[in-house]
């Protein structure tokens, strides 16, 4: 499985160079599913956009967090896995919200993308406290090195 890190909003140099790590992310939240054919692009962008690709593709009028489309294997050819979209407007917010660092609620936004993609839903509020769980111990097993301070706002 490839995956490709893509920003399409403004964010400091120090995210850019966090590539790598959203990758890995990425790999670790889609667990079997991570050595099969493929590609997987994750997208950082901001809340015009994805508040636009949840009215076009899933009729919500609202901004989210993230969005996951998983594209099935066609026979024969190599299909991309799946496409997530982060909304870096939010996860600042959230991270805020939450107490920790930007770096750290954009690689739990980009796992449970990747969540998404190996099948797990949260269309409940049970299902959603589950991913979340999953999501955050993955990350905390990257065991990441940054420094907190050049994550915690995004650069403009």
């Amino acid at each position: 499985m490839n995956v490709t890190v893509f920003f399409n909003v403004k964010v400091t140099p120090a995210v850019k160079r966090s590539s790598p790590l959203f990758a890995k992310s990425i790999l670790s939240g889609l667990g079997p599913f991570k050595n099969g054919p493929g590609q997987v692009c994750l997208i950082f962008t901001h809340s015009a956009q994805i508040k636009k690709i949840n009215r076009k593709f899933l009729k919500k009028d609202r901004i989210t967090d993230v969005i996951a489309f998983n594209y099935e294997n066609e026979k024969g050819k190599e299909m991309p896995f799946g496409d997530i979209f982060v909304c870096v407007d939010r996860a600042k917010r959230q991270a805020e919200k939450f107490g920790h660092t930007f770096l750290k609620e954009l690689l739990i936004l980009s796992v449970h993308g990747a969540l998404h993609l190996a099948g797990m839903d949260d269309n409940t509020p049970e299902k959603r406290l589950e991913m979340q769980k999953k999501a955050e111990k993955i990350v905390a097993a990257l065991k990441y090195q940054v420094e907190k301070s050049t994550h915690r706002q995004c650069g403009k």
